[in-house]
């Protein structure tokens, strides 16, 4: 099996639909392939978060009660029998607006939930991995020094560039791992660095200032005449920076101002 004969059959996998030998077959594929079992960690954080996001949608009382006892929608309980019984009873029920509207409520919700996750920036997709990679959720390239790392990733992006190499040293930041993902068909070389109890990870990928989130804060660096993104999500302090036609993120639950600052000692004008 091949990665892209693999990749029809993730989404089956993840949803437990897929049985047999294609089943069989797919998983051995996983077993050697780091790219396919990166999009399947992928799929399955998504599916997760579908889940826990629908999870939180419930209607207030009230507006159940509204409905519940709105005649438009449900008639009297004595008349349901009789429609019971009536040959046109299931067309009476669908071909009610309000009930239409219900439906449509119901069904589109959780689609409104995908396309907003498919149509968000790519910045705010690599943020997502964030507190998984911490976790060791996904799979992750380790090697002997940070130079080892950054071969391997500039190897995994095909040379096309490489991954922002800071020296945090004095931060006492090392890099312990690193690795790529594909998002929104881009590929992303994400390196770890940890130490003292902190976290920080530089996200790397081809990309303009347009793939910064829109209610982002921006800062002009006069020196470097570079602007600077910053944002928060989920408890984690974000900046975003360009360097030619290269994006930088550096993602860290350390204070904003000392990230900022982090980024903009690092940055290299292009």
């Amino acid at each position: 099996m091949n990665c892209a004969e693999a990749r029809e059959l993730i989404t089956a996998l993840v949803d437990h639909e897929l049985h047999g030998s294609e089943r069989s077959q797919l998983e051995s594929h996983l077993k050697d392939c780091a790219r396919c079992q990166s999009i399947l960690a992928q799929e399955q954080l998504l599916k997760r978060e579908v889940h826990a996001e629908g999870a939180k949608l419930h209607a207030p009382a009230d507006l159940k009660e509204k409905i519940l006892s709105d005649r438009r929608i449900f008639p009297e309980q004595a008349e349901i029998p009789r429609r019971w019984t009536s040959r046109g009873w299931l067309a009476d029920y669908v071909l009610r607006p309000a009930v239409v509207a219900a439906v449509l409520l119901i069904v589109g919700l959780p689609s409104l939930y995908l396309l907003n996750q498919r149509s968000q920036p790519i910045s705010l997709a690599a943020l997502e991995t964030y507190s998984p990679f911490l976790r060791g959720d996904f799979p992750m390239i380790t090697a002997q020094s940070a130079d080892e790392i950054k071969e391997q990733l500039m190897r995994a992006a095909g040379g096309n560039f490489e991954p922002m190499g800071y020296d945090l040293s004095a931060m006492n930041l090392e890099p312990v791992a690193g690795a790529v993902r594909e998002m929104k068909g881009r590929k992303v070389l994400i390196a770890i660095y940890q130490g003292q109890g902190l976290s920080l990870i530089c996200y790397t990928f081809l990309g303009t200032e347009e793939d910064a989130p829109a209610n982002a804060a921006v800062f002009f660096d006069p020196g470097k005449k570079m602007n600077f993104y910053a944002f928060s999500q989920g408890g984690i302090n974000v900046v975003f920076h360009r360097e030619g036609g290269v994006i930088c993120i550096l993602a860290s639950q350390m204070p904003m101002q000392d990230l900022l600052a982090l980024a903009r000692a690092h940055a290299r004008p292009a």
